[in-house]
């Protein structure tokens, strides 16, 4: 009987000790939690994680950045996740910087006083429907932060949505805590499209993070070299004499890369005609690496664009695929000029072919159409929506090079003649180097729609080229595209189908197998023998 109470004392005790070691081990994984800051992100976009230029570029500030959040209380849904999703993010930059970003959210009492404090901090007044239970109301709210770093700000009035948040937020943090900017000498002389005056998103991001305000006007007036950190020769439709190659072909002798955006249909959209032209880069590029040919890509995975029409003195707009508008999403992914990008529309492009490269120089075909593209006719004209040519069974197919990017060192185009202009010496090959080139520059058209990857595309390139790797990657999160595979009609009947009568059936053959299995033990029980243990008792 004597061991009945010490019994339960040791119990008593040892109970004590496990409470007491767990709260312990409680208490010291909280402690280690203010240093180990460990997350699992298993979203496919990693949409609750930082990129590498973002960590890098929040790892390297030199003091801290400040940021005020302002979010009105009570928003309707689905934006009441907004602030939620907002400082997830900003706990991953004040991770990544190891502090030195820090932010707040702006509460103030009572709502006006935060409605004045937010209109004075920069941010846009938004308009939100909420549907009651028998009315609509229509609210004012803000959704937008604003950032500090040192003496300068940067606001952003609205967040418009979770894909385009780290862009906008490592985007401004660089354009705070950049000193110097990357010179990109844009040509202009030869008809190049006149995308800086645009109003694409491209136009408005550029001039933040690069000095591009002083474009190049070829041929050059002076004897002094194009000097810039990267070179781009967007669009041109007129022809380049030789004054103006040589000033190319030297840049890029003089290792300063590239980024030709060459067309060699000249497109009228007023008509949705196309014509040949003739811009003399083709044997320039021929001879770095890359031929251009003349032939219109089409494909049937394309983008869809808006078609207005007028029928009996009414204007309506329908949504239509339109094949010479190939929607890319076959490409090296590991590249970083296409990191972070899903997919890219490239209208009005044409075939790009790999020429034997030169010595020491190496071709990566970087975009390419989908396996259902098609070569246009050799003399087509017309690229209206109803004029797409029908291809024939067994006429050759895609996947067609649409873009790539050549590296190595390079020899001058003219190497071995005589320089243009007076009193040059020509440099034979350059140091190692690279040049981006794509098959149209259409992407830039202001007069057509701005295609989804566009801007991240380009960005990437001129951040690659200029050997920027902060702007490499930040593009926007958004959904992963997954264009559905095409299958033949039986398989699709049989998949149809399939989930039509599995769903249904699956519930009926549980239920006849549990009768079955009842009705057994039931059998068993009556004829007096034990239930095997396998089978089970149902409760």
């Amino acid at each position: 009987m004597a061991q009945g109470p010490e019994r339960r004392r040791q119990f008593a005790i040892a109970s004590a000790a496990g409470v007491g070691l767990a709260g312990l081990i409680l208490l010291l994984v909280n402690v280690l939690s203010n240093w180990l800051y460990l997350r699992w992100d298993i979203t496919a976009s990693r949409a609750y994680s930082l990129s590498t230029s973002s960590k890098k570029l929040a790892r390297s500030l030199e003091d801290p950045v400040l940021i005020k959040v302002y979010f009105s209380q009570s928003l309707p849904a689905p934006y009441t996740a907004y602030a939620r999703y907002v400082k997830d993010i900003l706990d991953e930059y004040r991770t990544a910087s190891r502090g030195r970003v820090r932010f707040e959210f702006v509460r103030t009492q009572p709502a006006q006083e935060f409605d004045q404090r937010a209109m004075e901090a920069g941010m846009a007044p938004l308009q939100f429907q909420e549907m009651g239970s028998d009315q609509l109301q229509i609210r004012r709210g803000f959704m937008g932060l604003v950032l500090f770093y040192r003496d300068r700000s940067e606001a952003l009035p609205v967040i418009k949505s979770f894909d385009q948040l780290e862009y906008d937020l490592t985007s401004r943090i660089a354009r705070m805590t950049r000193k110097d900017k990357k010179k990109i000498a844009v040509t202009i002389g030869h008809g190049e499209t006149a995308w800086k005056e645009s109003k694409i998103k491209l136009a408005q991001d550029l001039p933040a993070f690069y000095d591009i305000d002083t474009p190049v006007a070829l041929p050059l007036a002076g004897a002094a070299p194009i000097q810039a950190d990267a070179l781009m020769v967007a669009g041109p439709q007129q022809k380049f004499d030789d004054k103006s190659l040589w000033a190319i072909d030297q840049a890029i002798m003089r290792g300063i890369p590239a980024a030709f955006l060459v067309d060699t249909q000249r497109f009228l959209a007023s008509q949705f005609m196309v014509m040949p032209q003739s811009t003399g880069l083709e044997d320039l590029l021929k001879t770095y690496g890359v031929k251009l040919t003349s032939r219109l890509v089409y494909d049937a995975q394309c983008e869809t664009v808006g078609m207005t029409q007028n029928l009996g003195g009414f204007a309506f707009t329908t949504s239509i695929r339109f094949p010479f508008v190939p929607q890319v999403t076959n490409f090296e992914k590991d590249h970083p000029i296409l990191r972070g990008i899903q997919s890219v529309g490239m209208p009005f492009v044409t075939q790009l072919e790999a020429g034997p490269p030169p010595e020491g120089v190496r071709f990566t075909p970087l975009l390419l159409s989908s396996d259902r593209s098609w070569l246009a006719p050799a003399n087509t004209y017309s690229v209206a929506p109803n004029a797409i040519p029908q291809p024939k069974p067994n006429e050759a197919h895609g996947p067609y090079v649409l873009g790539g990017v050549l590296e190595g060192t390079f020899p001058s185009y003219f190497a071995g003649k005589d320089a243009p202009v007076k009193g040059e010496t020509v440099i034979p090959k350059s140091p190692k180097t690279s040049i981006f080139i794509l098959g149209t520059s259409r992407l830039l058209d202001p007069n057509l729609p701005e295609f989804p990857g566009v801007g991240a595309l380009l960005t990437n390139a001129l951040a690659y080229l200029s050997k920027d790797d902060i702007l490499i990657g930040i593009q926007s999160k958004g959904d992963i595209l997954r264009p559905l595979k095409p299958v033949r009609p039986a398989v699709r009947e049989s998949v149809k189908y399939g989930c039509i009568l599995a769903v249904p059936l699956l519930p009926v053959l549980w239920g006849l197998l549990r009768w079955r299995r009842r009705r057994a033990w039931r059998s068993a029980l009556a004829a007096g023998f034990a239930l095997p243990a396998a089978a089970g008792v149902p409760q």
